[in-house]
């Protein structure tokens, strides 16, 4: 399918709704994904306070065990396969300098314990975040993360949605707080089940998202 800008997508959505949710967009931070993010979410204010993310990555996922890294999921079936940028994989993270980004501490390509799943980001979000001390799952302490989390400018961020159920609803994350609060974490999963658990998710998320997109 050719390249679409946002209004070609929302007409896409309003004709078409479930192969909008499954249009690869290409970019977590190109002009249609911020488009996106300015339509859907009501905090977005500025491209230049966000930077864009995927929830879901397949393209880096890494294997954590009792808090220690054991390596990546190698498989030469999927060496090369990249991340879904569909709509529901789609979200704004608050921008700031690299070494506080959330979006690149998230990703793990700084500090020595490095990861690409979401549970842990949102279970360090609730607890470093909101301060929320009985969460369902255990938090592993993550420095680099942690650290961009507890950088004033991510807490503002985060203080802007009041509460973390705040912060959930208006991510369209509740969903997947309560899947993550009731599963297996992610770095547990073969690679295949990952994939399919977080397939569910995105298109659940996208769904939400383009009712909201073409209301």
């Amino acid at each position: 399918m050719q390249k679409l800008n946002i209004n070609e997508y929302i007409e896409l959505a309003k004709n078409d709704f479930q192969l909008a949710i499954t249009y690869d967009i290409k970019s977590d931070d190109n002009v249609v994904a911020k488009a996106i993010y300015k339509n859907v979410f009501d905090f977005y204010n500025h491209d230049s306070e966000f930077s864009g993310d995927v929830v879901f990555s397949w393209k880096s996922s890494s294997l954590v065990k009792d808090g220690v890294f054991i390596g990546k999921r190698v498989d030469k079936k999927y060496n090369r396969i990249e991340n879904n940028h569909y709509i529901g994989n789609l979200f704004p993270n608050s921008l700031t300098d690299k070494k506080f980004s959330l979006n690149t501490n998230r990703n793990g390509t700084m500090g020595d314990f490095p990861h690409d799943y979401f549970d842990i980001f949102l279970t360090h979000v609730a607890k470093y975040g909101y301060g929320i001390k009985d969460i369902p799952i255990e938090v592993k302490e993550y420095y680099p993360l942690k650290r961009a989390i507890l950088h004033d400018k991510n807490l503002d961020f985060f203080k802007s949605f009041k509460t973390f159920d705040n912060y959930l609803e208006k991510n369209f994350f509740t969903e997947i707080w309560k899947y993550i609060c009731n599963k297996k974490p992610f770095s547990d999963m073969k690679f295949e089940e990952y994939k399919e658990e977080s397939l569910k998710l995105i298109k659940s998320r996208g769904e939400q998202m383009v009712q909201k997109l073409i209301r």
